[in-house]
Formats: structure tokens, C-alpha cells, sequence
């Protein structure tokens, strides 16, 4: 058997590589002090002369002091040799993304309800303490082994809340991308995290990606636009200000699909929420705190404990 790898001076043992991010590489490693299992992401700078990578830095400082069930615990960060930052997490058994993939795994209205409600919370605590997300999609939603949701990767996260604070629109993946950040907006609120959680919602509802645009950000509008309907001084008073509309892109005029037509097996409660959070005017958008106070959590069914939710088909 070969030996395993030491790390950090012998502070950790690897055990098997868990993948490669967007980053850098995760691996699985054991704390010899502990015996506990971690994960450990490198992030390396795209060039060595630029030193530390700001995403790492931007995301200890985001979590470091962030103490919350839902949201991923830092256990420890340290640096390489080679000036790449290695962040030390908690480890997860899987994501939501390979959840709702495993059609083996159903997922009844009231896992739906878990996995929204656990997500609200964790998006709460971060608005609470003025910080955007911006990259809310159902693989940064992992589940530890006794179905606790935790809220991971802050490399995107932001603060926000000053008076004319420009942040880039090149934020959020494209199918949880809110439509504000599509028009080129660069001072946006805790509504684009909403959106973005309406949008995972809604493929929880459906086992799907529920605004499947074509890789681009036009692609994307013609696709929230079909759905919500074109944007006017009634839907959206100040989509005219934003930037692509301002350059004089225009769209056909079209209505609205009614939610029911496409959430089918969805319950009156839900579906009621849903609109709440994907609402095209970001100022008409619940905040994550109404929609914990939305009926829909107190209806039956109740939310499935987390310890009786299926991560696998094991």
C-alpha cells in the first residue's frame, strides 16, 4: 500500500482527490491531530507573481468569522509553498445538483420544502450581515452526512449595502442569473441571491432547470421574457435605466405564462411564493426573511427532517 501524503507539515493526511473546481483541486484529507475528515481546496493565482488569489482571500474573510448550521465551516486556511492558499472545509457527502440528477432519489413536496427552507436560512444570515452571495445554484448547496444543508463557495460573495456600491453584472451563473444583472446593472441588492434561490426553488418543483438560456446573456432575457413576459413601465418602472436598454435593445411585446401551466403538480402554497421571489422588478422581490414568514412552511406537509432525507440511492 503506498503512503499517504502529508500535508501542512504533517497537520494533514491526504486520502483521495475529490475533484477539480473552478479554482483549484479538492481533495479528501484526514486532521492527524483529530482523526477528522476535511476537505481542502487549493486555489492557486493564475500567475505566480500576482501572489495570494483574491477569490481565496475574499472568501476567508467572508467565512472565517461566519459561524451558521447552513453555511460551510472554515476549519483552517494556510498557504503552499508555491504561494497557492489552501482553504481546509468541513466535508460534505454530496450536493444538490447530483441530488436532483439521480432520478433514483425522489424528491417529495416536502424534501422540496426542507431543502428551500434550510437554503432561505443560510441566504438569511448572509443578507443579515450585508453579503451577497452570487453564485446561489444547486451544487454550492452541500449536505453532510446527517442531511444538514450547508451553503458553500463565497469566492463570488460580495458586501453590499453602501450608498452607490458598483458591483459587476458578471456575477451568477446564467440560469440563476437575475434579469437586473442581464441589463448590465452594477448596483444591485440582496434581490439577485432571491432570484437566484426562486430559480432553485423552481428546479426542485420541476427536476429541472427551470430558465435554460443558450449560453448567452440575451439568450438568457429571450428566456426569462418568454416565461415573465416583456418588461414595461407597469412590471419593471426602472428597467429602462439599465444599461443594455439604454443602448437601445428592445424586445417583442409578450405576456406573461401563468405559473400553474407550468408547475402542474405544484401546491397553491408554493407556487404563491414562488411568484414572490421570481418577480422580474428586483424592489417587488421578497426579501429571504418574508418568504420564511410565507405560509407555505407552516402548510402541510411539514418540512422533511434532515436526518430522514435521502442524499443517494446507495
Amino acid at each position: 500500500m503506498a503512503e499517504r501524503k502529508l500535508i501542512h507539515g504533517g497537520h494533514y493526511e491526504e486520502i483521495k482527490a475529490l475533484g477539480q473546481g473552478t479554482w483549484g483541486v479538492v481533495i479528501l484529507a484526514k486532521q492527524v491531530q483529530t482523526g477528522r475528515e476535511v476537505a481542502l481546496k487549493t486555489i492557486k493565482s493564475a500567475r505566480a507573481e500576482e501572489g495570494i488569489n483574491f477569490t481565496a482571500i475574499r472568501e476567508i474573510k467572508l467565512l472565517r468569522e461566519f459561524k451558521h448550521e447552513n453555511i460551510i465551516e472554515l476549519v483552517d486556511v494556510f498557504t503552499t509553498a508555491d504561494m497557492a492558499v489552501c482553504l481546509v472545509y468541513e466535508v460534505a457527502e454530496t450536493d444538490l445538483e447530483k441530488i436532483l440528477k439521480n432520478r433514483s432519489i425522489s424528491i417529495s413536496l416536502a424534501d422540496t420544502k426542507q431543502h428551500l427552507l434550510t437554503l432561505l436560512r443560510a441566504i438569511s444570515a448572509c443578507h443579515s450581515r450585508w453579503i451577497l452571495h452570487r453564485d446561489l445554484k444547486p451544487d454550492n448547496c452541500l449536505f453532510l452526512k446527517d442531511g444538514t444543508m450547508k451553503l458553500a463557495d463565497f469566492g463570488l460573495a460580495r458586501m453590499y449595502g453602501t450608498p452607490k456600491t458598483r458591483l459587476s453584472p458578471q456575477a451568477i451563473t446564467l440560469w440563476y442569473k437575475p434579469p437586473e444583472l442581464l441589463l448590465g446593472a452594477s448596483e444591485y441588492s440582496s434581490a439577485a441571491d432571491v432570484w437566484s434561490t426562486g430559480c432553485i426553488f423552481a428546479e426542485l418543483l420541476l427536476r429541472r432547470p427551470f430558465l435554460q438560456g443558450n449560453q448567452t446573456d440575451i439568450s438568457q432575457l429571450d428566456t426569462i421574457f418568454q416565461v415573465f413576459g416583456t418588461p414595461n413601465d407597469t412590471n419593471w418602472p426602472d428597467h429602462g435605466v439599465l444599461p443594455l436598454c439604454t443602448r437601445g435593445l428592445t424586445w417583442d411585446s409578450s405576456p406573461p405564462i401563468p405559473f400553474d401551466e407550468i408547475f402542474t403538480a405544484a401546491p397553491s402554497d408554493a407556487l404563491s411564493l414562488l411568484r414572490s421571489m421570481l418577480v422580474l422588478d428586483p424592489n417587488k422581490r421578497f426579501t429571504a426573511d418574508q418568504c420564511l414568514s410565507h405560509p407555505y412552511f407552516l402548510n402541510e406537509p411539514r418540512p422533511t427532517p434532515k436526518e430522514k432525507l435521502v442524499l443517494s440511492s446507495d
